[in-house]
């Protein structure tokens, strides 16, 4: 054998068990990550990745230990998407399995396992059962996908996860409860679309199965029996008052909290509070909340600090800023009235302060002394009423009530901007209507925005580094490129 064949042998036999060992670390790798249950999302966003609400759902039903089964039938075969379809439910079904010990499933072939279709009672095609011991859920195909866009641009767009969402939450209460909302003092509106609406929070709660109704406390009904507050009332919200309630008001809301009745109140800094606030250890002094450290680029929206509260316990984890349009201070009660705990669950920070106006430093408001008032504030707070304190009768259960000093972070505007608006808000929801167990089951997929909480000193400095200092550079840069072409 001639050394040329030897050396051709030698670098094949190497070529050979280097790729041998390669693939060997592959499917070593493919064995572990598929034993162990791992995965990567490397799209944009972590488009892929199932939400936290989901994920916080999921683990709710494996601590309840009870099987959770989800039956998807399949597409019609030949029609346009189906494929597709069938492979966007495959996937995120895999995927939600990875997540829950408790969740089985199966894809069933709606034409040749007609006898599995009829014992559930399916008779369409895309449909998804989900079944936890008597309880079961459907979400059918037009619950799954939807069209966007227009002519060439037209596709469609998977909402698989955000139903299946609403099916596990579903599960978890099956029974829906009611949410009244107070009207007819100029609030915003349940049914509202726009910014100033509550339309996406009625919706972020219909998921959570909670219904919302507006309630009126001024009119009687056919009967002419008085105005109350119904008895299926989960809680009751008065938010964004641009009215002051009548005394007939104020005794029907004490009646509520008196039976142990929850209460979100959502007030605003020189609007009407009701009359019966300080008796919940809570006043609300004349001013603004303000910090120096604020929502970029705002100048009225400073960056709340997390106090530590079942309501803000998953915020405070997940770092999440909520964002509050020019909120209004709360001062507590001292000492505070018998029969109370008073927590603030929102707070300003150290060098927060009321202002009360005067002068102001580059358009941005600074502390006075002898003008404003000083911090830290308070910009929301928890409060229970013991039974026999003088609010609840003795023979009812605690009342919950919570204080928050601005109704905008609960309007269409903010719910959305802020990324932790909506968390706060359903986590309230559920605090306040004693349902513990779901807390921090509410957070939603971090948008791709980001803001910046800077001081008036960092926006300042930001100003003049983008109006001098850039253009400056760029000036000498020119002029020396300009003077060094000339002497050649």
């Amino acid at each position: 054998m001639n050394q040329q064949l030897r050396r051709r042998l030698a670098y094949g036999s190497n070529a050979t068990l280097v790729t041998a060992m390669v693939l060997g670390v592959l499917v070593l790798l493919y064995v572990l990550a598929d034993g162990s249950r791992a995965r990567w999302d490397l799209s944009a966003d972590a488009a892929n990745t199932l939400q936290a609400d989901t994920e916080a759902k999921l683990t709710l039903l494996d601590a309840d230990g009870l099987p959770v089964e989800i039956t998807a039938f399949s597409h019609q075969r030949g029609k346009e998407d189906s494929a597709l379809r069938d492979r966007a439910v495959r996937d995120l079904l895999v995927e939600l399995d990875t997540r829950s010990t408790s969740l089985s499933w199966r894809i069933v072939d709606f034409d040749k396992e007609r006898l599995t279709a009829e014992r559930l009672g399916v008779n369409d095609y895309g449909r998804i059962v989900v079944q936890r011991g008597q309880d079961r859920v459907d979400i059918k195909d037009r619950d799954l996908f939807r069209r966007v866009g227009k002519g060439d641009d037209r596709g469609l767009e998977f909402l698989g996860e955000a139903a299946l969402s609403r099916a596990f939450a579903q599960l978890l209460a099956p029974t829906r409860r009611v949410v009244y909302v107070l009207q007819g003092h100029g609030e915003p509106s349940p049914t509202e679309r726009g910014p100033g609406g509550l339309s996406d929070l009625v919706a972020a709660l219909d998921i959570e199965r909670y219904d919302v109704e507006p309630l009126d406390l001024l009119r009687t009904d056919r009967e002419g029996n008085a105005p109350v507050v119904p008895e299926d009332a989960a809680v009751v919200v008065v938010a964004g008052l641009r009215g002051p309630l009548t005394a007939q008001e104020e005794d029907v809301l004490l009646e509520y909290l008196g039976r142990g009745g929850p209460l979100l109140l959502a007030l605003d800094a020189g609007q009407p509070l009701p009359v019966f606030l300080p008796r919940l250890g809570v006043r609300i002094p004349d001013g603004l909340a303000m910090d120096t450290v604020l929502v970029f680029p705002y100048k009225d929206r400073p960056v709340p600090v997390y106090k530590s509260h079942p309501i803000t316990e998953t915020l405070r984890e997940g770092k999440v800023v909520t964002m509050l349009g020019a909120p209004a201070p709360l001062r507590l009660v001292e000492p505070a009235p018998a029969g109370l705990r008073v927590d603030p669950i929102l707070v300003g920070g150290r060098e927060s302060w009321i202002e009360r106006g005067g002068e102001s430093v580059g358009g941005s408001a600074v502390f006075q002394a002898g003008v404003d008032g000083e911090g830290p504030t308070v910009l929301a707070t928890a409060v229970q009423l013991l039974p026999g304190g003088g609010v609840v009768r003795p023979t009812k259960p605690a009342a919950r009530v919570l204080v928050l000093g601005d109704s905008e972070a609960l309007t269409n505007g903010l719910l959305a901007e802020g990324p932790g608006n909506k968390d706060l808000a359903l986590n309230a929801v559920h605090w306040l209507a004693g349902d513990d167990q779901r807390l921090g089951a509410t957070k939603g997929r971090r948008t791709a925005e980001r803001r910046l909480a800077l001081t008036l000193e960092e926006t300042d400095r930001l100003r003049w580094i983008s109006l001098l200092l850039l253009p400056g550079l760029v000036s000498i840069l020119g002029l020396a490129t300009w003077n060094s072409r000339r002497g050649r």
